[in-house]
């Protein structure tokens, strides 16, 4: 096909594109509720405290391209994503009855 490359490049730019917006949105997930709660002295400017989250998750995802990093998705895949996230789940509703109320 006359022009594959072109697609490929493109295709790959989107994939790229996509990873650092979810990214973004993320780690905007992660900063709010740091800035919110005021859990880090106000002389810590944000881009510091931005990069440290960056460069942990970047440790923290580098253990998923060594050799063994099948076995390390499985077990994240196994005991991360099932009864703890069920847990947190539950106390966020317990958390948002009990700020607001069951009548509103």
């Amino acid at each position: 096909m006359p022009g594959a490359q072109v697609w490929a490049v493109l295709f790959f730019a989107m994939l790229l594109c996509l990873g650092l917006s979810s990214m973004f949105g993320n780690l905007e997930g992660i900063l709010t509720p740091i800035r919110d709660l005021q859990l880090l002295p106000k002389w810590i400017p944000d881009g510091v405290v931005s990069a440290g989250i960056c460069s942990t998750a970047f440790l923290i995802a580098l253990i998923f391209t060594l050799g063994s990093g099948n076995y390390w998705v499985e077990i994240f895949n196994t005991h991360v994503g099932s009864i703890p996230l069920l847990i947190i789940a539950f106390f966020e509703i317990v958390a948002v009855i009990y700020v607001y109320g069951m009548k509103k």
